[in-house]
């Protein structure tokens, strides 16, 4: 129930600036921005790509369009994204439609932080950078793409407010199909049954929680986690559906929590590499103490 965030490891190149120091020798930036920008169009034409074109050299093109909010500068924002060389089309980062987690404001790849403010969430777009605004001459840490090279991104954005609403609904139509009745509908988004009241002290905010648990996926049943003694933790440190859920109930109470992905563990992989992105949770779940 610890949220955790486990960052895939085509973060390390994807996400960290990577470029080099000027060359003392050969063209400059704006020389080689020039060359890239000319190599970039001739690519988009022969393949008849129509695309926006940045002041900054950058090409993109918006294949869906979202409705959610665009990234703010200094905000959080998470993608997946599949890159990919543009002379040859292999593909040298794949988080496989999985999100990763990005800052905008942390050293980004120079063409996503000109493209991501401009797109809204939920959108999907390709990006087809020059090499200085991608890994410049440097080339990428881990090797994979050379100096001066030309790369292009597919990126999705994700779109928290529609995830939400798939969750919930996702998560209604459970409970209706299983004839669930007495479900306790909280404006977080958090479904709970109480099996058995307990008539202990509920829990607070800061409080320290001793409790049993069995997690299990909505959409098949199948338990992912499960204690074998009661768990003892900070309510701080564990996951936003519990923190909502587990104040509402008084010590010895037996409750069934049903958490949207946005309050389980997001659209990332969980740190065990257990539960994917956007999963919605079932949590059978007794709360023993808490002090």
């Amino acid at each position: 129930m610890t949220q955790k965030y486990s960052l895939l490891a085509v973060v390390g190149i994807l996400l960290v600036s990577c470029l080099g120091q000027d060359a003392p020798t050969g063209p400059s930036f704006e020389e080689q921005l020039k060359k890239d920008i000319v190599a970039i169009d001739a690519f988009l034409a022969t393949n008849a790509i129509s695309v926006l074109k940045d002041s900054s050299g950058t090409r993109y093109a918006v294949t869906k369009i979202g409705t959610g909010a665009k990234p703010v500068a200094n905000g959080i924002a998470y993608v997946s994204v599949k890159g990919k060389i543009m002379s040859t089309g292999s593909v040298f980062a794949d988080s496989k439609d999985a999100f990763v987690k990005i800052t905008l404001s942390n050293p980004l790849l120079p063409c996503w932080q000109i493209v991501l403010p401009k797109i809204n969430k939920g959108s999907s777009v390709t990006i087809y950078s020059p090499s200085g605004l991608a890994y410049g001459t440097g080339g990428s840490s881990d090797g994979s793409v050379a100096a001066n090279t030309n790369v292009i991104f597919d990126l999705k954005l994700f779109d928290e407010v529609e995830q939400f609403k798939t969750d919930t609904t996702a998560i209604e139509t459970y409970l209706a199909t299983n004839n669930i009745t007495t479900a306790i509908t909280d404006p977080s988004g958090l479904r709970y049954v109480v099996t058995v009241l307990g008539t202990g002290v509920k829990p607070t905010a800061t409080s320290t929680i001793t409790f049993n648990y069995d997690g299990k996926f909505l959409t098949t049943g199948t338990s992912f986690d499960k204690s074998s003694a009661p768990a003892t933790s900070a309510l701080s440190g564990l996951i936003k559906g519990f923190q909502i859920g587990m104040p509402l109930l008084p010590a010895g109470t037996k409750a069934t929590f049903y958490i949207p992905s946005s309050l389980g563990y997001g659209p990332t992989i969980d740190s065990s590499g257990k539960i994917p992105g956007n999963s919605n949770l079932i949590f059978d779940v007794e709360l023993v103490s808490t002090n």
